[in-house]
């Protein structure tokens, strides 16, 4: 429900909980601004917490809510998070995704507490009257949800959430095959070896360049239909990190049959995009023989796992760990919010189906 017309959002100084200074940006030029910062306050390089690859994972409809606390000139805390707009009305609901923990600066006193600030700062904003919240069970900041909830200042609701998804990773290829059922080994095996009989190749290491153009190419070769702007936005985020990972498949004259664009984390392989010729070659399994000679390659490098963005189908979906991560609604209190939420809740379920997903960001469905 549109709280305004405008979608502008002034940025927001002021003065918190032990003397911290928080920021709230929403300026493309002020958050590339915090990289610095970012970096020197995390030890650990990790493109998740650069402000450059969250800019790029920005969607059409989104504007950026970052918050940063400062305790005096270094960075105490970061809450990278975006507000969601429909036909150029905020909606007054703003979403943050800490399916991999937050930024981890600090200890995890101070990661709870810089949490907790960054999320009532949000919600005492002008215009705002929610925020939708992923973040793991078992972890600071849900500690710091359920103290806000306690307050009974805001409403609470949580469910369960199935999303990016992790394969463990053991120290050879052949031992991950042997993890495997039968079928699943079988099938990485011969559909490997058939491609390697047939003159194909494995391209270890794209360019950013070849990495977008075998995208474009193999967009309308999908038998899964591709959006777009989605493929856009995951190459931003590929081509934000300093280590991208991007592989592919080349059939024997030239032509792309399926890449893999990724980012690596420490010890791990992230896996944002995969695009294969499914249509023109539909019993060739390409996507099987693409992860098994990533993950071969991976394994090699010493890497202890690979993530999978927004998780996986059959067959690696039987053998990889969800994240476990708790999906939070938190809204003011207000009269007129609980009676918006109570209508959206209650009669969602019968709009049409092309209104559900932005209609579902004010309530959870009854």
């Amino acid at each position: 429900m549109p709280r305004s017309s405008s979608t502008s959002i002034q940025q927001t100084n002021l003065t918190t909980f032990a003397g911290y200074s928080v920021t709230v940006l929403s300026s493309a030029t002020d958050i590339q601004r915090l990289r610095p910062s970012v970096i020197r306050a995390i030890a650990q390089d990790d493109v998740l917490f650069d402000p450059e690859f969250f800019l790029g994972s920005l969607a059409e409809g989104w504007i950026p809510r970052v918050v940063a606390l400062h305790d005096g000139d270094e960075l105490a805390g970061i809450m990278y998070a975006k507000e969601r707009i429909l036909a150029g009305h905020r909606l007054g609901i703003v979403y943050a995704d800490l399916s991999f923990g937050g930024a981890p600066v600090g200890d995890i006193i101070r990661r709870r507490d810089t949490f907790q600030i960054a999320v009532e700062t949000l919600l005492e904003s002008p215009g705002i009257s929610g925020m939708r919240l992923r973040v793991r069970r078992g972890s600071p900041e849900l500690e710091a949800v359920r103290e806000i909830a306690a307050s009974r200042r805001f409403d609470v609701h949580y469910s369960r959430i199935k999303d990016h998804a992790v394969l463990a990773l053991p120290e050879s290829y052949e031992q991950l095959l042997q993890r495997f059922g039968s079928t699943t080994r079988r099938n990485f095996r011969y559909y490997r070896r058939r491609f390697e009989a047939a003159g194909h190749t494995y391209e270890e290491s794209l360019s950013m360049d070849e990495l977008s153009s075998a995208a474009s190419y193999l967009e309308s070769r999908c038998t899964t239909p591709c959006n777009s702007e989605s493929t856009e936005r995951m190459l931003r985020m590929v081509a934000a990190a300093n280590r991208p990972l991007m592989v592919g498949l080349r059939h024997k004259n030239g032509e792309w049959l399926s890449v893999i664009g990724g980012v690596y984390r420490h010890g791990a392989g992230l896996l944002l995009l995969q695009l294969n010729n499914d249509l023109n070659f539909p019993r060739d399994s390409l996507s099987v023989v693409l992860r098994g000679y990533l993950v071969e390659s991976l394994i090699r490098q010493g890497m202890k796992e690979v993530i999978i963005w927004a998780g996986t189908a059959p067959p690696l979906s039987r053998y990889a760990t969800l994240i476990p991560t708790l999906g939070i609604y938190l809204d003011r209190t207000d009269y007129k919010w609980r009676l918006v939420r109570g209508i959206v809740s209650g009669f969602g379920p019968w709009l049409p189906k092309r209104f559900r997903k932005d209609v579902q960001w004010v309530a959870p469905f009854s």
